[in-house]
């Protein structure tokens, strides 16, 4: 276990076993054939470093999250989108309440929320 620390928020994460589920599994365009998947998984690879970084530093793999929708589209054509990621580990202290937003990095904003056994959610 590694302890991070994001905004007063502590957490300690499970590289292993959350790299073990990401390793398991699937692309999110294996069970969903949408454009906003599909769109999705193309933009991943747009990701700055300062965000592949935050990924990588926690295990996950950003083409596996656990939930993708796209919240609205510009009419200039940029979609934004909202997302759950899915971390093996423990909130071991919060500075705000669960489920807002604690930081952005380039843009993409994220928070944190457990889950029964371990799990904690980046959304």
């Amino acid at each position: 276990m590694i302890k991070l620390e994001f905004n007063g928020w502590k957490i300690e994460v499970d590289i292993d076993q959350t790299k073990a589920f990401y390793e398991k599994y699937h692309l999110i365009t294996e069970d969903c054939s949408c454009h906003y998947c599909a769109n999705y998984i193309l933009a991943c690879d747009t990701f700055s470093s300062n965000i592949m970084e935050l990924f990588q530093s926690l295990g996950v793999d950003p083409k596996k999250e656990g939930e993708v929708f796209q919240h609205f589209q510009q009419e200039d054509g940029l979609h934004f989108y909202g997302g759950f990621y899915h971390i093996v580990g423990n909130i071991l202290e919060r500075s705000i309440g669960e489920g807002q937003v604690i930081d952005a990095i380039d843009g993409i904003l994220f928070s944190f929320t457990e889950l029964p056994e371990r799990e904690i959610s980046l959304l």
